[in-house]
């Protein structure tokens, strides 16, 4: 999805403004003139440090330059991302407090939770996808795996991998029951409470193999290789490491994302504020630098680009609930 060029020169306080909206088509909204005039809550369902509280931290310092008021980020983690999701959905449709949504809160735990108490799609206006991240399927170098062929050999020798993931339903637990499916040899999820722990087993060779997305560092000291990604094409950060998809296993191009998002009824002109602020604030050269560094890629885009893009990930999760009877109450 690529990134929307700025739609203006912002020349002073009152073309910052305009460009606000201007973008949009003639028949939006007029912005209120005083929006906004106190600090805005930015909600990350996860814990400080993540990888959706980092890009979350990096958009609200620059949205806070191009707003003129506090862009503040409060962590509210718990169940899957849906305690902090929660509260946003419950709260005001008046611009002042934002979701940091994500893949687990925003797509897989609704789908695969039937006590979720919201709709990803109906519950929330969207207002700009961030950030995407595939994964790598990272092995201890000195193991001799180099090829999902080698894994899947390994796994039918030894009678099972283990595979790190980060919670029931999330991407990585959805990955091990799919590559279980697809070779016939199974591939065991092991839960931990996020990537660092997961990481430090497969790094001590108490664990087999982990998805992760924070690998990076410990792939360029050579102590861990990426054996395949999931994503649909190849992950700029580790260009030599094939896709799942393109090894010939269908369905799993599966990756992390998150955008911001705002209560259900916030006002057009409103959220179009908020994302031309975004994006602003994404194509900022330090921001994009910073994301690289972890292996985030920026996005960006419309509101309404950010919408269907919610819609189709729900989709996909809700199939793969259904396909595997993956439901988590």
């Amino acid at each position: 999805m690529p990134d929307r060029a700025p739609c203006g020169i912002l020349r002073g306080r009152r073309a910052l403004l305009a460009a606000g909206l201007g973008f949009a088509a003639g028949g939006a909204m007029a912005q209120p003139a005083d929006y906004p005039n106190r600090p805005i809550r930015l909600v990350v369902p996860f814990a400080p440090g993540g990888l959706t509280d980092i890009p979350a931290r990096l958009l609200a310092a620059q949205m806070t330059r191009t707003l003129g008021q506090s862009v503040v980020v409060e962590n509210r983690a718990g169940a899957t991302g849906t305690i902090g999701a929660e509260l946003v959905r419950a709260a005001a449709p008046d611009g002042y407090m934002l979701l940091q949504a994500n893949a687990a809160s925003n797509a897989q735990a609704p789908a695969l939770r039937r006590n979720v108490g919201y709709n990803p799609v109906e519950d929330f206006a969207p207002v700009m996808l961030g950030v995407v991240s595939p994964f790598a399927l990272v092995v201890r170098s000195d193991r001799g795996i180099r090829s999902m062929a080698d894994m899947v050999a390994l796994a039918h020798r030894e009678g099972r991998i283990t595979f790190g993931t980060t919670g029931p339903g999330g991407t990585g637990h959805i990955l091990a029951l799919m590559l279980t499916q697809a070779t016939g040899a199974t591939f065991e999820p092991i839960h931990f409470p996020g990537d660092a722990p997961a990481i430090q087993e497969v790094l001590a060779g108490r664990l087999d193999t982990h998805y992760a997305a924070a690998a990076r560092p410990h792939v360029e000291a050579g102590r861990l290789f990426p054996v395949a990604t999931t994503g649909a094409e190849r992950w700029s950060i580790f260009p030599d490491a094939p896709t799942l998809v393109e090894l010939g296993y269908r369905g799993m191009d599966l990756f992390g994302w998150n955008g911001i998002a705002a209560p259900r009824g916030t006002p057009a002109d409103v959220v179009e504020r908020l994302n031309a602020a975004a994006n602003l604030a994404l194509r900022d050269p330090e921001v994009k630098q910073r994301l690289a560094t972890i292996g985030l890629e920026p996005r960006g885009g419309t509101a309404a680009q950010f919408g269907a893009f919610i819609a189709s990930e729900y989709a996909r999760y809700r199939r793969i609930a259904q396909e595997f009877n993956l439901y988590l109450d």
